[in-house]
């Protein structure tokens, strides 16, 4: 048998290829390849290479390129930004945060809402090799805590305030030292903990410091505070030699170096910190702005998702920045009428929006006389999305082009995408297909790929796929396995392979052994021309184990009646399915991002129904 070796270079590996001169090698490879089309696999190598940069050479490249281009508008602080006036202020906090002498590796923690500075800093840390750490601005004092000092952070970049939340004072509370140090000087110092809180018992202490890693304190303001120092006088500070310093490091750094720690949402114990590369970064980054089309034309983006999760930092700016289209943000945090009101001010062409979002702007539109004639495409993810509001968004908001994104925190951002050129019904029940280069398979709780159409749970492979959790070492390999990660969601895939959420396998509730999925469930609910709103949760059941619980949301002036919701669903599910408990409620509990907190809502459940 004659074997010939065929080698191409793609920007990362080596890709062999065989060919085989043997009739009945190549025969067996055909059957193999039949079977295998009857599995829940998939994987579509693209005819785009991968680009081995770093995020530092991304701007760099654009700011050549496209200078003119306007790069940011943030709306709530008057800022307009092309992308020549952007990098320069990127290479200048860059520079900056060199000069304090954060060595290449050092982590750097931001905490601060959508916000022009914000934009500046996921650049500049790349760029002077240092590793961001995205703290959520929801967190509390001990969350704060945990994630600077999990992941050893010897910078913290703050916004004045948030909310009702005063960064600045959490900090104070935890190094009480903040407020009498020279800025960039921090010593946590030690105190005596009580590790027992039982009088009766024996009180142990033990010497702790807060913040040990924690030296240097910035502030996004007009004012320092004691111990910090402001954003704007850090970058006044630099000087040419600062710079040189910066172009020495920003040549020596890797593909392969960690340029981000992203937090997931930590549901389920403490949030795990995925490290994530330049190269998964810049890649998915790209390969999501081909698929919604941003090479074609320069698109101005209505980011309405928070930059500290990967849907607004990587498939946002990151994607816009290597098309050099624009990011218009609205508002700090997401306000309906703040960025229907930016939309007709800047002409903006797309809106990216998490399905709870855009539910509140169908709200907000259909009660005022805003007017969006510009949009042409609208992008979601962060949830599975109910039929009825994709079809209201591409009605009411004039919308031609409906992109649908799945991803998690752990593949640096997105994996699958739906194509809006077919037909409706040919993708608004599934994620789409996966993206070119990622490998997607659905497994059974035995490890093995399931036949199409044949639940199971979704696991991919390929670039995007972190580095592994910060510090976790156990938990990455329970993550990923013979490199394949496991998302822990439920999914379907077809033959052609478009995959469909089911949602999260936790989520699924057993009722007297049989298994319901909420979003089948919540899909019915949204059908009612009442329910504006829809959750469903399991909750105890001393019988069955598991009952179907809804919480709903109503539009203005309509009240149905429980009865009512649940004759309504009988039409359309099993009887099993049927919400045996209806809760009418205002608001859900939600995420930053706009994510609804199921365990929230089941623990709330169990409280209000006394289960």
């Amino acid at each position: 048998m004659l074997l010939t070796l065929h080698v191409f270079r793609d920007a990362r590996t080596l890709f062999p290829r065989l060919c085989v001169r043997d009739t009945r090698f190549r025969c067996s490879y055909r059957g193999q390849r039949r079977a295998l089309t009857k599995l829940s696999y998939y994987h579509k190598p693209g005819k785009q290479r991968l680009f081995p940069c770093t995020l530092g050479d991304v701007i760099d490249r654009t700011a050549e390129k496209r200078g003119d281009n306007l790069a940011i508008v943030s709306c709530h602080q008057s800022i307009r930004k092309t992308y020549a006036e952007y990098k320069q202020d990127i290479d200048n906090l860059a520079a900056a945060l060199i000069s304090l002498k954060l060595g290449v590796g050092s982590r750097i923690a931001i905490v601060a809402p959508n916000m022009y500075e914000w934009a500046v800093v996921l650049f500049a840390t790349a760029k002077a090799g240092l590793v961001l750490v995205n703290v959520n601005t929801a967190y509390q004092i001990t969350e704060l805590e945990y994630c600077l000092n999990h992941t050893d952070c010897k910078a913290v970049i703050i916004s004045e305030q948030f909310s009702k939340l005063d960064y600045y004072q959490m900090l104070v509370k935890l190094a009480p030292e903040l407020t009498s140090c020279t800025p960039g000087e921090l010593k946590s110092s030690r105190y005596r903990q009580r590790l027992s809180s039982d009088a009766s018992k024996l009180i142990e202490t033990c010497l702790v410091c807060r913040l040990p890693s924690l030296k240097h304190v910035i502030v996004i303001g007009e004012t320092a505070k004691p111990g910090t120092v402001t954003f704007a006088d850090l970058m006044g500070s630099v000087t040419s030699e600062h710079l040189r310093a910066l172009r020495c490091t920003a040549s020596k750094l890797q593909m392969d170096d960690a340029a981000n720690l992203q937090f997931t949402s930590g549901t389920t114990g403490k949030p795990k910190a995925a490290q994530l590369s330049h190269f998964s970064l810049v890649n998915n980054a790209y390969l999501v702005g081909r698929k919604l089309d941003l090479h074609k034309q320069d698109e101005s983006i209505c980011l309405n998702v928070p930059l500290v999760h990967c849907f607004g930092c990587v498939a946002g700016t990151m994607s816009a920045a290597i098309f050099g289209s624009t990011i218009v943000m609205p508002a700090p945090r997401f306000r309906a009428d703040a960025a229907l009101r930016c939309i007709e001010k800047e002409g903006c062409t797309a809106i990216y929006g998490t399905p709870s979002m855009y539910i509140d702007i169908l709200q907000h539109v259909e009660g005022s006389h805003d007017n969006v004639p510009s949009i042409r495409r609208a992008v979601i993810s962060g949830a599975p999305c109910p039929h009825q509001v994709i079809e209201s968004v591409m009605k009411k908001l004039n919308v031609c082009r409906f992109h649908i994104l799945y991803g998690t925190t752990e593949t640096s951002s997105m994996i699958a995408a739906n194509d809006p050129n077919q037909p409706l019904d040919r993708w608004i029940d599934s994620v789409g297909k996966p993206l070119d280069h990622v490998e997607v398979k659905i497994v059974d709780p035995q490890n093995r790929i399931v036949p199409v159409n044949h639940r199971g749970e979704l696991c991919t492979r390929g670039y995007a796929v972190f580095m592994g959790y910060f510090k976790e070492d156990k938990k990455t390999k329970e993550a990923v396995r013979n490199g394949w990660y496991h998302t822990g969601d439920g999914a379907v895939m077809t033959e052609d392979g478009r995959v469909s959420i089911l949602g999260r396998i936790r989520d699924v509730i057993v009722r007297g052994g049989e298994r319901v999925y909420p979003q089948e469930v919540e899909q019915s609910l949204y059908a009612h021309p009442a329910v504006q709103e829809a959750q469903v949760v399991g909750v105890p059941d001393e019988r069955k184990g598991e009952q179907v619980c809804a919480w709903i949301k109503l539009k203005p002036g309509l009240s149905p009646s429980p009865e009512d919701i649940k004759n309504f669903c009988k039409e359309k599910l099993t009887h099993y399915k049927v919400p045996r408990y209806i809760l009418f409620v205002g608001e859900f509990p939600k995420t930053v991002s706009g994510k609804v907190q199921k365990h929230v809502i089941r623990e709330e459940s169990r409280k209000i129904l006394h289960l």
